[in-house]
């Protein structure tokens, strides 16, 4: 079964001495992948025979050990398939999520060989988060961490529907300066105005469930090549948001195009760095 398919599927109707060790939990890195019934039945559907290598030691993920907050959890990427390969591709999967497949991307050359990115995300109970990395070779890599939130899907949107269909498609885009980075590379941020509704909100004045509604495409263009491509679901949080770094190539301008379930198609230009 093709992730997608598979992702719509399953997305259908989901003191102070002791004080301190607390306080610090909060803050503690994931911990490492802890087994998963979950995971060893949807990877066959996923990956079917294809092997899986250990990424560890190219795979780095950044993610909270308890989430404040289970329907925006910050996940940082990095990915480093070594002298001579690149990333062609990438699946986020949260293994306990009523859709595991968060989002599934395609990377240009224009993200240069080593990828960088991070984004938000809903994670509904205690689950590994894990990434799996294809390299153009058309090997697969995954590495994996546990995070503890729970209710992610379900938790209420941040503003009124009303407020959020009112800016629904905006789009926005703020470049960082990265002069200082070792590689040069720029850093951008593209956020895109959606409630991203999961069907599994409540709308407090009906009691009735939303209906889902979210982004399941977003593409990023420098010039006229694609830098990377997303087709994401409902664990990816209200707002969808992905801070990348790219490596410029010239082009004047960077294009933001956004596809929702609902068919809404919203696209925007902005101006692209400079070659370093």
């Amino acid at each position: 079964m093709k992730p997608s398919v598979l992702r719509a599927a399953l997305a259908a109707p989901l003191l102070i001495a002791l004080a301190a060790p607390a306080a610090a939990e909060g803050v503690r890195k994931a911990t490492p992948e802890q087994p998963s019934a979950t995971w060893d039945d949807l990877r066959g559907d996923l990956f079917g025979e294809r092997d899986l290598g250990d990424g560890a030691g190219m795979i780095a993920l950044d993610l909270p050990y308890r989430a404040e907050d289970a329907a925006i959890v910050p996940v940082g990427i990095s990915i480093d398939p070594g002298l001579g390969h690149r990333v062609t591709a990438m699946t986020l999967v949260i293994d306990e999520n009523p859709a595991p497949v968060a989002a599934e991307f395609e990377f240009g050359e224009g993200m240069g060989p080593v990828i960088e990115l991070s984004a938000r995300i809903r994670v509904n109970a205690y689950s590994n988060v894990r990434v799996i990395a294809e390299l153009d070779d058309g090997s697969l890599w995954q590495h994996a961490l546990f995070v503890k939130a729970s209710g992610g899907c379900s938790a209420p949107a941040l503003k009124d529907m009303d407020a959020a269909l009112a800016s629904l498609g905006q789009i926005r885009m703020r470049l960082f300066d990265t002069a200082t980075a070792a590689d040069r590379r720029p850093e951008a941020q593209v956020m895109v105005r959606h409630p991203n509704s999961s069907g599994f909100q409540l709308d407090p004045a009906t009691n009735l469930y939303i209906p889902a509604h979210f982004v399941d495409e977003l593409e990023v263009r420098q010039g006229e090549e694609v830098l990377l491509r997303m087709v994401g679901g409902i664990s990816i949080s209200e707002d969808p948001t992905l801070r990348f770094s790219y490596r410029p190539d010239g082009s004047e301008s960077l294009t933001v195009r956004a596809i929702d379930t609902d068919g809404g198609v919203f696209e925007a230009e902005f101006e692209a760095a400079p070659p370093s």
